[in-house]
């Protein structure tokens, strides 16, 4: 079974159309390094924002968690799709997270273990990964609540 089906089963569908536009890719491998540019929690197709919102005021603590799993399995969907499998994946190195949040917000870290979490329940050891999280007070695409992106390592 392919890992990434782990995490799908209790998340939206996933089809990922890739577009480019200025200058911007989705992502660009560098050697054996993949750097993915942030995702939100968006319909892969519509571009619309699953979630909306600043979390600890429109958004709970577990609106922001769950708006960060769909963020892991946007990025995982993205490298399936760019490596053909996620079993040519050697792992995550590094996430890097924007959690837009209400003003004297501080749990920006239980928000981005929505991520962390699902990239460890679907790659095992190779989803352990070095993080930082940082909160904001505006995030684009009809504000949404969290932005992350990632540098992974491919199996040469």
């Amino acid at each position: 079974m392919d890992t990434i089906n782990r995490v799908i089963e209790n998340s939206t569908e996933i089809e990922l159309k890739f577009k480019q536009k200025r200058g911007i890719i989705l992502l660009r491998q560098v050697d054996n390094l993949i750097f993915v540019s942030g995702h939100g929690p968006e319909d892969q197709i519509t571009g619309k924002p699953l979630y909306q919102g600043r979390v600890g005021a429109e958004l709970s603590l577990e609106e922001g968690y769950a708006a960060a799993r769909e963020c892991a399995v946007i990025l995982l969907g993205a490298l399936k799709d760019y490596l053909g499998s996620l079993d040519r994946l050697e792992g995550i190195v590094k996430a890097f997270g924007l959690v837009n949040c209400a003003e004297g917000f501080t749990d920006v870290d239980q928000v981005m273990d929505g991520f962390s979490d699902t990239v460890a329940d679907v790659l095992e050891e190779r989803g352990y990964h070095a993080r930082t999280g940082m909160g904001t007070h505006n995030l684009p695409n009809g504000n949404i609540p969290v932005e992350i992106e990632v540098i992974a390592a491919v199996r040469a």
